[in-house]
């Protein structure tokens, strides 16, 4: 179990230490400095998924609500840090989406070092040690 936590947390210093990592995060500071930024992405994240769950139910999207989409989306096509965070985090995004996949469905035979046993009726992994 600890061989597999080292190198878990060699996995987490490797993503760290990716430029996309770094960009992410000095755009995420980035904006949270950003008052009106972070509004108006805050507003696109609301109205987007107010238009995404009417669309979900069948309800009928009214004209001033698409109008009101219309107009938030092109304030955030033009605000430049917006746009790069945006397409950053959607690069981040899919880089862990990635890494999740291999997590979870990797290739090749698996290593059999590990000692865990099972967990006991507490929850508490038992471990051959």
């Amino acid at each position: 179990m600890e061989e597999i936590l080292e190198t878990a947390n060699k996995l987490g210093l490797m993503i760290k230490g990716t430029e996309l990592y770094e960009r992410f995060e000095e755009l995420s500071k980035k904006l949270e400095s950003d008052k009106e930024s972070k509004d108006l992405l805050e507003e696109f994240a609301k109205i987007s998924e107010e238009m995404n769950v009417k669309e979900q139910s069948g309800s009928t999207i009214e004209v001033e609500e698409k109008k009101k989409i219309n107009d938030i989306t092109e304030k955030v096509s033009k605000n430049q840090l917006l746009k790069e965070f945006i397409a950053t985090q959607s690069y981040y995004m899919n880089m862990m989406m990635q890494i999740q996949k291999a997590i979870s469905q990797p290739k090749g035979e698996p290593i059999r070092k590990s000692k865990i046993i099972k967990p006991d009726s507490s929850g508490k992994i038992i471990t051959d040690i």
